[in-house]
């Protein structure tokens, strides 16, 4: 931008300059060409007067030198306007008034004089006047235009000096263009290299976050299984011990009061109760079933205890699914059908729920649908109004498990939540065998 200004610039004022300068020499030269033709018909005129010297001619001389001191008066002044300096000598100038005030006078002193007198005088006084005049004219007009090409020089190295600046210009332009333009990539390939390092970085960390998680449900799982147990095995059974001392308790009353028999009655109620309680919670944490008989007995029957809990009708179906899976994708279907159900019996309001349940070539599917009020999902398939994390938790556990959660839902027809978990994750974890050498 700025070599173009430059370049601009330059090319106005010498444009401008030159016009000038051309200008001037012409109305110059005009001038002084007027003046000289002036001279040179001056003084033809006086010898046409000589000629033929009537009254009546030198009337005409006498208005023929006027016009021509008329132009002279005008040339003069055009050269004044062009210069304040007259490129005419003062001598020039000197000669030039008398010359005029010389030939002025013949019409009046030569109108009577002898031939001989008037050749004298043209030849004394008229002609060496007009040629040192025109001579000196013509110098002028050379000198100017000498001086024109004095100035065309000038020119010619202003435009040198002005086109060696513009591409001194241009240049540092482009060596200034060069360095931003390799600190700009440096810089860019800095920014790409952090950004690849904090990408790296978040990534590296969403990686151990999840790691993180699938060990914390894991360790979760195998708390609740060994609670469980402890749950089933030893605290029902100790219960299921004082239920029976109980019973045989009464059994050995026999005549005995009424009041003790009632007691313990309500002890023996109190020990069902609790068997009950301890076997909900046993099978809460940890159902028997799935790790007893497997993953489609445990999901029915977590489907029938839903069914008579909420009073929603429910559907089951199974297809093709193997009894050996892995613990975790056993788990992971069982706690993400689990939550699915206490989300439709908690929120959706349903009176119909359907569970499906396939194995085929390439991987398990699984899809809780109802037919409740439904809700609005987000830009990530997720609730647009919070729901705690329930949903959050279980689409976690299908990723933990190798698998994928769809949920699909619409405000008034219903709510399906699918998974589907690839037969990569499906196929048993080979034993680790350690080789001892002795």
């Amino acid at each position: 931008m700025f070599s173009t200004f430059e370049a601009y610039r330059i090319q106005v004022n010498v444009s401008q300059q030159h016009l000038e300068i051309y200008r001037r020499y012409v109305e110059e030269d005009a001038a002084l060409r007027a003046l000289r033709t002036n001279v040179w018909l001056a003084g033809n005129f006086v010898r046409d007067f000589f000629i033929l010297n009537t009254p009546e001619q030198a009337g005409v001389l006498h208005s023929q030198l006027e016009a021509l001191k008329a132009d002279n008066a005008r040339a003069r002044d055009r050269l004044a306007r062009i210069s304040p300096q007259s490129p005419i000598p003062p001598e020039q100038r000197k000669g030039l008034d008398e010359y005029f005030v010389l030939v002025d006078a013949v019409p009046v002193e030569m109108l009577h004089a002898s031939r001989d007198r008037q050749f004298e005088f043209v030849q004394r006084e008229i002609v060496p006047r007009r040629d040192q005049l025109s001579t000196a004219l013509r110098e002028l007009s050379a000198s100017g235009e000498q001086h024109v090409q004095e100035v065309e020089n000038q020119f010619s190295e202003s435009r040198r000096q002005a086109a060696k600046r513009l591409l001194l210009m241009l240049g540092v332009g482009v060596l200034l263009a060069l360095l931003v333009a390799l600190f700009s990539l440096h810089h860019a390939e800095s920014l790409e290299r952090e950004a690849d390092l904090r990408h790296a970085e978040v990534e590296q960390t969403k990686f151990e976050l999840q790691q993180l998680s699938a060990r914390l449900v894991e360790l979760e799982e195998e708390d609740r299984r060994r609670l469980s147990r402890e749950l089933h095995d030893e605290i029902g059974q100790t219960l299921a011990l004082l239920q029976i001392q109980i019973t045989n308790a009464q059994s050995a009353l026999g005549g005995r009061p009424e009041v003790l028999r009632e007691q313990l009655q309500r002890a023996r109620s109190l020990a069902e109760k609790t068997v009950q309680t301890v076997r909900n919670i046993s099978l809460l944490l940890r159902p028997a079933l799935l790790d007893d008989l497997g993953l489609v007995p445990a999901l029915q029957f977590q489907l029938e205890d839903f069914s008579r809990r909420s009073g929603i009708a429910a559907e089951f179906a199974e297809e093709n699914v193997a009894e050996q899976m892995p613990d975790a994708v056993k788990t992971c279907v069982y706690r993400i059908v689990q939550e699915a159900l206490h989300n439709c019996e908690k929120h959706s309001g349903a009176t119909k729920v359907r569970l499906e349940v396939r194995q085929t070539a390439d991987a398990l599917t699984v899809a809780v649908e109802d037919n409740g009020r439904g809700f609005q999902l987000n830009k990530k398939h997720m609730p647009r109004q919070n729901r705690g994390l329930g949903l959050l938790g279980i689409r976690e556990r299908a990723i933990n498990a190798g698998g994928s959660l769809v949920i699909d839902s619409t405000p008034g027809s219903g709510t399906r939540i699918a998974l589907r978990i690839p037969m990569a994750a499906l196929a048993p974890v080979p034993p680790v065998t350690h080789e001892v050498s002795v």
